[in-house]
């Protein structure tokens, strides 16, 4: 690693993987198949779902049920997965703990388990040897760049011939019992997140919407959540403004923000992984920071971690190494 955030990987002939990273076996092969029935699955039902709009256009129903269930999920993974399990940026009761769970379980990304481990890695080594989807450097250190960096931080990370070792990783995880009933019933909860828009439509507009707003609502919603997710591992490590000088390039996105629901101001982030709240500024939109102050407010979560402004404004001062 080099000033200010230049990634330099190691020698091409490198392979040794650190510890918590696994090389190849099962939990490989498990990953790839996983992977590729998450986003195969909803990907074949959204070409469905844009023939159907460009013969016969939207509805309200589809619309609705894109955007309900959209901001469902995304909240799951943005609030639950990120905030909450993977950092624990502040505490809440049972209930609540199992619905973010449940939310962030239907938007096809994967287990708790193995999202939040991914997760934890990519902070851990981010942008450099070891990331799990870093656009410039792969897990073992060679070096990427250019269109081909981006495609791998976007995607190709999931099929990569690596894992994550929860017994490193994830050890707190394994012995929660709600992520660990969350990751057992995992499949369940994919059925329940095409089958909730085909009530939603069914209720509101018969068959013919139910099957429009499970294909849009479901599948079409899955897929377009798949990329913006994905969005931040690529578009936030390469393109975008830099408040924090840091040994990685994490980017601040206002696109991505919106999009996310605050998690694309990832510069922010990268600096203060543990803060509830990632934008900094009262110009920087976070509507995952809005959830989680309306619901201290109510007295329905606590310890919220925030940051003192003298620590915001002392490390947007520090250089990296």
């Amino acid at each position: 690693m080099t000033a200010r955030g230049e990634v330099t990987g190691r020698d091409e002939t490198a392979s040794q993987l650190l510890p918590g990273i696994v090389d190849r076996g099962p939990l490989v092969l498990a990953k790839r198949i996983e992977n590729a029935l998450l986003i195969g699955i909803p990907a074949i039902g959204s070409v469905a779902a844009l023939c159907m709009l460009f013969t016969r256009g939207w509805s309200v129903v589809d619309l609705s049920s894109f955007l309900i269930f959209y901001v469902a999920t995304g909240v799951g993974v943005a609030l639950g997965m990120h905030r909450y399990f993977t950092h624990r940026s502040f505490e809440t009761h049972l209930p609540i703990r199992v619905l973010l769970a449940g939310l962030a379980t239907m938007a096809f990304q994967g287990t708790i388990l193995r999202w939040v481990i991914d997760h934890r890695r990519h902070h851990a080594h981010a942008d450099q040897t070891g990331d799990v989807h870093s656009p410039y450097v792969d897990p073992s250190g060679r070096d990427r760049d250019g269109l081909g960096g981006l495609a791998y931080a976007h995607i190709g990370w999931m099929f990569d011939g690596t894992a994550t070792d929860p017994d490193i990783f994830g050890r707190d995880l394994m012995q929660d019992r709600v992520v660990m009933f969350f990751t057992k019933t995992h499949r369940l909860w994919l059925f329940v997140s095409l089958a909730l828009p085909y009530v939603y439509g069914y209720v509101l507009a018969g068959p013919s919407g139910a099957l429009s707003s499970m294909l849009i609502g479901g599948c079409l919603r899955t897929s377009v959540l798949h990329n913006v997710v994905w969005s931040v591992n690529s578009i936030g490590h390469s393109h975008g403004t830099e408040d924090f000088a840091q040994s990685n390039h994490s980017r601040n996105s206002l696109i991505l923000a919106l999009l996310t629901f605050g998690d694309g101001w990832h510069n922010n982030h990268h600096r203060f992984p543990r803060s509830a709240f990632h934008g900094l500024k009262p110009t920087e939109i976070d509507i995952n920071g809005m959830i989680i102050s309306t619901l201290e407010r109510a007295g329905l979560v606590w310890n919220v971690v925030r940051i003192p402004d003298e620590r915001i404004y002392a490390a947007k001062s520090v250089q990296a190494d």
